[in-house]
């Protein structure tokens, strides 16, 4: 198989295995957020955020050893050999942080135990982490995703056997390290067909591979500890039921989130390529384009969460979840910017400006912090969705001022302009019919799909031209590796 053939199997693969984990995880949301109530929840989101704000078992490694590993200069039984051994030194160090700041925030024994077991993950991981990198560097992909969904599988059935037994918070979290167990020995299996590595350990190596990752490890680590404080805090100034409500939402934002990275994964290839050959005005005009896809599927979903939100939280999550209602229209906003940050932020990793983006993911965690300081006393578990929408924005802006210096201009949002109204018609027309939710809702997707056609805003060439595939590195593994503890299945 060519070249071109093997990234666009791989390509092909990674969005099934994402179709279906996010179906994983969304059974298993619903699951816990049944079966645990909004107490329990709130305390198993507490958990998954301290796993995510002290997570530094990758710290950029992964990403640095794929490059390394491309690279025939180098023996790949010693590159992986070192970087698992330097993975397994983090994955403890995380542990150790996960366990004290349990027990220095003093919460109640049963969350301290929680954080203490669900912090396993850490060690568990490892050879899953380790040997994706193989799997990237060779092209074979698929072997990390059938580890990817053997995990949702064992999690989802193991929590399952928890619920029907009567288990509590702790067994659940049992179930979710054995997935991340299950992920590691299938990962090991197939990766046996690759390398054989030893654990080793070459100081030299070791310091040149944390002084490339040191960069991109502390922006991941920055956009977890924004992504995820809030939860934090709103444990601080309320109850665990809020933190269950807010986390609920926000898990089902979370979810819809990362589909913008299957379209974008198509598009980032040609953008880099057109930067490279110093077509800008090409480049231009595909990133517009792309924008403008992408405003009219988020704007479409956005609609939908909002007007639907009710009916979303009773089936998910059942009745006992309508405080979440109000959180989830609010954190949809925040998803629509989500989807057009993830656009401008490979744009700029595509031109080679990805030192900005910590930069921005500073400028992200002030105002993260600071806006739900204020907001959270004020409004509560409302204010940190708040928070979460000004947060969003406030790393969006500056990351499109610096696209629209490459640009020449800034990019155009007429499509957003054109679309609104359509959105507004539609929210009044379901307003007005009064029907069951699912005949409302395939009316709005209807008058949705009559506006775009009357406004003529996307046609099916521009879908085909963003969606053209090119031999080029997948866009996920550039900018955002995976947070491994909890990023799939929380």
């Amino acid at each position: 198989m060519t070249s071109a053939g093997h990234v666009a199997r791989n390509s092909i693969i990674q969005l099934a295995g994402r179709l279906v984990t996010m179906g994983g995880a969304l059974a298993i949301l619903t699951l816990l957020s049944r079966y645990l109530g909004p107490y329990e929840f709130g305390q198993y989101q507490l958990v998954i955020a301290f796993l995510l704000l002290l997570n530094v078992s990758d710290f950029g490694i992964t990403t640095i050893a794929i490059r390394h590993l491309s690279s025939s200069e180098r023996d790949q039984d010693d590159v992986l050999g070192n970087v698992l051994t330097i993975r397994i030194a983090l994955a403890v160090i995380s542990t150790v942080l996960a366990i004290g700041a349990g027990l220095l925030l003093d919460y109640s024994g049963e969350a301290t135990r929680a954080i203490a077991i669900a912090s396993l993950s850490f060690p568990l991981n490892v050879f899953a982490g380790g040997y994706t990198v193989v799997f990237a560097a060779k092209l074979r992909m698929e072997y990390a995703v059938i580890g990817n969904i053997v995990q949702a599988i064992v999690t989802l059935v193991l929590m399952g056997a928890v619920a029907l037994a009567g288990g509590g918070l702790v067994r659940m979290l049992i179930a979710y390290d054995i997935g991340f167990l299950a992920n590691s020995i299938v990962c090991i299996a197939f990766a046996r067909r690759f390398v054989r590595p030893t654990l080793r350990w070459n100081p030299a190596y070791a310091r040149e591979i944390a002084r490339d990752a040191l960069p991109l490890g502390v922006a991941v680590l920055l956009i977890s500890v924004y992504g995820r404080i809030d939860v934090v805090l709103l444990k601080a100034f309320t109850s665990s039921e809020s933190v269950g409500y807010y986390g609920f939402a926000y898990r089902a934002v979370d979810l819809a989130a990362p589909m913008s990275l299957m379209f974008i994964g198509s598009v980032f290839p040609l953008l880099s390529n057109h930067h490279v050959a110093s077509e800008r005005d090409d480049f231009r005009r595909l990133y517009q384009r792309s924008q403008d896809v992408l405003t009219v599927l988020g704007l479409g979903l956005l609609t939908l969460m909002i007007l639907f939100a009710r009916p979303l939280v009773d089936v998910v999550g059942g009745a006992k979840y309508a405080p979440a209602v109000m959180n989830l229209r609010i954190l949809a906003m925040a998803f629509g910017l989500i989807w057009l940050s993830n656009l401008v932020d490979y744009s700029l990793v595509a031109i080679g400006r990805q030192a900005v983006l910590l930069r921005i993911a500073c400028v992200g965690l002030v105002v993260n912090v600071s806006s739900n300081l204020v907001l959270i006393p004020m409004f509560g578990r409302n204010g940190a969705a708040m928070a979460t929408v000004i947060t969003e924005l406030a790393v969006l802006l500056p990351a499109i001022v610096l696209l629209s210096r490459y640009l020449g201009k800034a990019p155009s949002f007429w499509v957003a302009g054109r679309m609104l109204p359509v959105t507004l018609v539609a929210g009044a027309v379901v307003y007005v019919l009064n029907l069951p939710w699912f005949e409302e809702a395939a009316i709005t997707c209807a008058l949705y799909a009559v506006g775009i056609a009357v406004m003529r805003v996307v046609s099916l060439q521009d879908v085909k031209l963003v969606l053209r595939r090119h031999p080029a590195t997948d866009a996920a593994a550039v900018l955002r590796p995976q947070v491994e503890a909890g990023a799939a299945i929380d």
